[in-house]
């Protein structure tokens, strides 16, 4: 904290009140353009060299929406609320490993993430960059990054009425303390009976209330721009409302049909989360640019208890009653507390020659304990305190070689300093203690030609994954105490134009990625462990196309190919256990599809006063394998989404339906050819776990901006 006061202080220091119009910094773009501003400065969407994404906040509640909306993202909500596997590309995180994708929330890098999943509200806009991005976001941007926007918009109050027994009220106001200083509060308040019905116990078993508030306070003071946010939300509800079959034995794994069942366990579970976060910036301009810092700290609790086997009465052990109730409760608390700090100068945009340095700093504490409760016959839960600091260094430059050639070379020097202790119990004995040193320099490079309607250029980008620590291994165990980083090398070439008919747009992308060392989660001998596979390549192409034949009515079409391939791979059979082995050389990534794709119609339309508009999506998700093994998968499946809308002046009353026509589908799986407990138990075993959609939803909205 020491180190991070001195460093802002220096900059404040140094960047004394030059005289310059501050709308002047502003960088000149094309009337109308989108602008994003992910990537550290303002700059128009259309002539980024990176795959980039816009979308506005109405309608957007969850990272899953965010997934649903752009091709090539994908979100797999695992075991319980904030335990998550978001995927960009095909580069996925999974279950107790670092993202590999960054969120960033109002420019702030979110430290972990259970972090990722709480309910949007007061978005203005959500940005996504595709592909490795580990130059300017540093670790853990490995398939690209997600960047929300919040409390820039109008005021306005919305309540909503949905199945499921759903009720929202939304609101955010500003208020004008003085000509210059405004506070902006928002708030949030849902909640819901739930959609999934358990047949053993005759209820609803993924009810969740969320109430939210956030504080923002903007102006200046003493030639700077004040940003001070303070937000807290607090979430409980239902935990998993997982469900077991035999779908290996009865389906061949695929998971749809009479095997994909509704919830059946004798234990309803619950759970309960708390996030709060304070985050301070200031920025001014500086030497025909901006100089900014911040300082933040977020705290984040979650509780939940479930059961493991999710199935009714009593179970056996390969023919033995074990556990005469089942596997419950089993509980996993987790807390996280981190500090993140940044200083960032940045020149305008409208010069032949562009810069951005940096400096990054951010501490997390993550303190878990493992109580698997029957699993541990009588023993006491482990608990694991992993320690990271993260500094890194950054910078870019960019270079007009000529007015339609520009030169970028980024780079981001990370440093993770990790450490993990295990205690025998909270409070208990040190039973082991590791500690490692990570680090990378990670470059891109881009070399664009952007002229007219035309934008086309070729990227070279690199972006790694600290490694980790594992449980101590047994002699006879294949895995290590220490995992490897993961690190990825990409080269993609990308394609943006204006095209001379029906105001219409496309762009085109392709890539090839080498990752070495990716980091895949397992459960064997009765461990939750991280293995590095050898090789596993990544190549790929995504295509949109948006065009308005007429005035009002708009089409959109686009399509993410991530064709993943292990190269290498030999591991423990986790059926047989150590030291027995298996290839799995030639399998596919599990936890995302291998292609997605959407297709949209918007129409508009004006009668009086009275704006109608109608959208309708058809969605598309390839098939999905769920393990390494990929035995266990959901088929290819395509929903469609339905949203009606009538504004006047600043009324709007909005009709949706998501999932028109009720499909239903697995949205995590955990199958009996990855573990050996779950392969023996019983009765009516060996089975697998999984977890299906909600179904349709329908919602009613009322908005009034003001």
């Amino acid at each position: 904290m020491m180190t991070i006061s001195l460093i802002i202080l220096a900059v404040a220091q140094a960047t004394q009140p030059v005289e310059t119009d501050r709308q002047a910094q502003v960088s000149a773009l094309p009337q109308g353009a989108e602008v994003i501003t992910v990537r550290g400065r303002r700059e128009s969407k259309f002539d980024t060299a990176a795959a980039a994404v816009l979308l506005r906040g109405e309608g957007i509640a969850t990272v899953d929406d965010v997934a649903t909306a752009v091709p090539g993202v994908w979100m797999v909500n695992d075991q319980d609320p904030g335990t998550n596997i978001l995927s960009i590309r095909g580069a996925t995180t999974d279950r107790l490993q670092q993202a590999s994708v960054a969120m960033v929330l109002d420019g702030l890098p979110l430290a972990d993430t259970e972090l990722f999943t709480p309910r949007f509200y007061d978005v203005n806009a959500i940005e996504v960059l595709k592909g490795p991005q580990g130059a300017l976001f540093g670790k853990n941007a490995s398939g690209g990054v997600i960047g929300i926007r919040t409390g820039q918009g109008v005021s306005y109050l919305q309540a909503a009425l949905g199945t499921g027994g759903l009720g929202e009220i939304e609101a955010a106001h500003t208020f004008s303390l003085t000509p210059q200083w405004n506070l902006r509060a928002a708030g949030l308040w849902s909640s819901a009976d739930g959609w999934i019905t358990n047949t053993t116990l005759n209820r609803l078993v993924d009810a969740v209330e969320t109430r939210s508030g956030r504080l923002r306070l903007t102006g200046p003071a003493l030639g700077w721009d004040f940003d001070i946010k303070f937000q807290y939300l607090e979430d409980e509800g239902g935990a998993a409302w997982a469900s077991s079959n035999n779908v290996t034995g009865k389906n061949a794994g695929r998971l749809s049909g009479k095997v994909l069942i509704n919830p059946i366990g004798d234990y309803p579970g619950q759970s309960k989360r708390r996030w709060g976060q304070g985050v301070a910036k200031v920025s001014r301009p500086f030497a025909n640019g901006t100089v900014s810092a911040y300082i933040a700290r977020d705290s984040y609790a979650k509780r939940w208890d479930e059961e493991l086997d999710y199935r009714p009465g009593p179970l056996t052990f390969f023919g033995f009653p074990a556990f005469p109730n089942g596997i419950q409760p089993i509980r996993q608390p987790i807390d996280v507390r981190a500090t993140t700090a940044e200083v960032r100068w940045v020149s305008d945009d409208n010069q032949d020659f562009t810069h951005q340095w940096g400096l990054f700093v951010q501490d997390t504490d993550k303190d878990r304990t493992d109580d698997f409760g029957p699993l541990l016959f009588g023993g006491p839960a482990p608990r694991y305190l992993t320690r990271s600091r993260q500094t890194s260094i950054f910078g870019g430059l960019g270079y007009h070689v000529t007015p339609e050639l520009k030169l970028e070379a980024q780079g981001r020097l990370d440093q993770d300093q990790r450490s993990q202790t295990i205690l025998s119990q909270v409070g208990g004995p040190v039973v082991s203690r590791r500690d490692g040193t990570f680090e990378r320099f990670q470059p891109r490079v881009t070399a664009q030609w952007l002229s007219g309607g035309t934008n086309l250029f070729l990227t070279y980008g690199e972006a790694y994954r600290p490694g980790g620590f594992n449980p101590t291994p047994a002699a006879s165990s294949i895995w290590k105490t220490t995992y490897r980083p993961e690190i990825t090398t990409s080269l993609e070439g990308g394609w943006k134009q204006r095209l001379p008919i029906a105001s219409g747009q496309l762009e085109f992308n392709v890539f090839s990625n080498k990752v070495e060392d990716y980091q895949n989660y397992t459960f064997i001998d009765n461990q939750s462990v991280t293995l590095n596979v050898d090789e596993v390549t990544v190549r790929g192409l995504e295509a949109s196309l948006v065009l308005k034949p007429v005035e009002g009515f708009d089409l959109l079409a686009s399509y993410a190919l991530a064709d993943t391939k292990i190269e290498r791979f030999i591991a423990t059979d986790p059926l047989l256990g150590s030291p027995a082995t298996r290839n799995y050389s030639g399998k596919i990534i599990p936890n995302a599809p291998r292609d997605t794709g959407k297709v949209s119609a918007i129409y508009r339309m004006g009668l009086d006063k009275l704006i109608l508009t109608g959208r309708i999506d058809a969605n598309y998700a390839g098939k999905t394998f769920y393990e390494i093994d990929n035995v266990l998968y959901s088929p290819a499946r395509w929903w469609s989404d339905l949203t009606l809308s009538a504004a006047t002046g600043d009324w709007t009353a909005s009709l949706q339906a998501q999932n028109l026509t009720d499909e239903r589908w697995a949205i995590s799986a955990f199958g009996q050819g990855m573990t050996g407990l779950l392969a023996g138990l019983g009765p009516g075993g060996p089975f697998d776990t999984f977890t299906i959609n909600r179904g349709r939803k329908i919602t009613f909205s009322l908005r009034r901006e003001f």
